[in-house]
């Protein structure tokens, strides 16, 4: 993900730069457009940022680094991120 800098900032190309650290919590779906793409929302306060992940793996690590940054990585699989209903 080349998009995470130093395990910690969230850079958008010609957009936005967060700082992981000051996100709240993270919410993501699947986009039902385009497959194996997720929709990411960053909610820091009343603001929100959104980023598109490009499959799982993405997402993935997005989350995770988030976790570490909070304290301690968790432990997530991919099928944990997704719900079959």
């Amino acid at each position: 993900m080349e998009e995470l800098k130093n395990d910690r900032y969230l850079l958008k190309g010609n957009s936005y730069i967060i700082d992981l650290y000051n996100v709240d919590f993270i919410t993501w779906k699947e986009n039902d457009k385009v497959e194996a793409t997720y929709w990411a929302k960053l909610h820091i306060g009343s603001k929100e940022a959104r980023f598109v992940c490009n499959g799982l793996d993405e997402l993935k690590t997005l989350v995770l680094a988030w976790t570490s940054i909070r304290g301690k990585e968790a432990t997530i699989k991919e099928e944990d991120l997704i719900s079959e209903w």
